[in-house]
């Protein structure tokens, strides 16, 4: 088996090394917060002074670190330690597409094999190995440790040798996340003016499934195809009925929507779909 180094061992790290030490990997661990690495002894792991220290004999290195920032600091400490003829480096990290762009170059450029693999993984899912992993970088080098990637989770996605690829999907998934918890936290502050627990107001969900708008009316805005099946001007009445049942409770997202369906209705899209709010408004 490899000897694997992990630098980051938060929630997501922490699954992922325990998986690791599940399948029969040697790892070596290290974190800035020296007790995170300490909780994977019992388990079996190894745990290092340096980032240096951790990568010396590796055959592997992963990373889960906070930014591009860390990612650069921790990579730059360890770099002269790495053994340039084995070892391949993975970042799980979410980063930013053009910093991870600059870091794909910049370390093919210094002989250091690296890879970009983020994650829609939560820490439980890290520890059975279930989620998605999108991968992008040199398609030989990921062809050479696929398999290992692929025990570490339920799909592994290699979406190119483009260095910002897996970078840019990442933090499209996550923005939807953050906009489906604002869609959730409006859909309470609408219960709570109408008087309605919010368990109640999420019972609607289990029969109407919204998700499946991101294929359907996307694949449309994507062609800015804005033939209407719900009509502009009806989608953002609907919004003032919306604004209107939260009475004074504070909203996330659902104002910021009506403002854009106002500058596109105003631009004379009114009568067109409502993803026309994708069109382009204004000067």
């Amino acid at each position: 088996m490899a000897n694997v180094a992990f630098l980051g061992t938060g929630l997501l790290g922490s699954g992922m090394v325990e998986r690791m030490l599940r399948g029969g990997e040697t790892v070596t661990v290290w974190n800035r917060t020296d007790a995170k690495a300490r909780a994977l002894e019992r388990l079996g792991a190894t745990v290092a002074a340096s980032p240096a220290d951790a990568v010396a004999s590796a055959d592997r290195v992963h990373m889960t670190l906070p930014d591009d920032a860390v990612v650069d600091a921790i990579m730059e400490a360890f770099r002269p330690r790495l053994r340039r003829e084995a070892v391949v480096v993975v970042d799980h990290s979410t980063t930013s597409p053009g910093g991870t762009k600059t870091r794909l170059e910049r370390m093919a450029g210094n002989g250091v094999q690296f890879l970009h693999a983020p994650v829609f993984m939560s820490p439980q899912m890290a520890r059975d190995g279930i989620g998605l992993m999108i991968v992008s970088g040199a398609k030989a080098l990921f062809e050479s440790i696929r398999d290992p990637l692929a025990k570490m989770t339920g799909e592994v996605w290699y979406c190119g040798e483009a260095g910002d690829r897996a970078a840019a999907y990442k933090i499209f998934g996550n923005s939807m996340l953050f906009v489906i918890a604002a869609g959730i936290a409006d859909v309470f502050a609408m219960a709570k003016g109408i008087g309605m627990p919010p368990a109640e107001a999420l019972e609607v969900f289990s029969k109407f499934q919204p998700g499946n708008i991101i294929k359907s009316r996307g694949d449309k805005m994507a062609r800015g195809d804005f033939e209407a099946s719900f009509e502009l001007t009806m989608a953002r009445k609907d919004l003032r009925l919306m604004i209107e049942a939260a009475a004074d409770q504070p909203m996330v997202v659902l104002p910021s929507i009506a403002k854009r369906m106002d500058d596109a209705i105003a631009a004379g899209h009114g009568r067109e779909d409502l993803g026309a709010i994708a069109a382009e408004v204004g000067g």
